[in-house]
């Protein structure tokens, strides 16, 4: 099996999203090969969304990045774990987790995982 590709949304600052209910997210099919989040030319941080659609716990595993200016690459992996059918989202920066292909991987302990990334706007915050 391949590395599931996952795509980022951009938004918009003030503006609502499109309607982006959980059964449009991505599916990691195989849990095992990872997801990756292509990170070209992306200046701002990124807001990712996983869902266990299981009916068991799940962990999520984001991997630490290799890429300079990864300059955080030091602290390591970023885990979550979930219970049964939880929805959680973290921000992540590149700084910590871009690897060297200009993509954010992770694995996740189960197949049963959906997954959806935001392109958060260049000055919200």
């Amino acid at each position: 099996m391949a590395v599931t590709s996952v795509t980022l949304t951009e938004l918009t600052l003030n503006t609502a999203s499109a309607d982006l209910p959980i059964a449009s997210w991505t599916a990691i099919s195989n849990g095992s090969d990872g997801f990756s989040l292509d990170m070209t030319g992306v200046g701002s941080p990124v807001l990712i969304g996983f869902s266990d659609g299981g009916g068991g716990a799940d962990d999520v595993t984001i991997t630490a990045g290799d890429r300079p200016p990864a300059q955080l690459q030091g602290q390591g992996n970023l885990s979550i774990t979930m219970a049964a059918s939880d929805v959680k989202f973290v921000t992540l920066e590149s700084g910590r987790f871009e690897q060297n292909d200009s993509t954010i991987k992770g694995t996740v302990a189960g197949n049963n995982t959906t997954m959806v990334a935001f392109l958060l706007p260049v000055n919200w915050g």
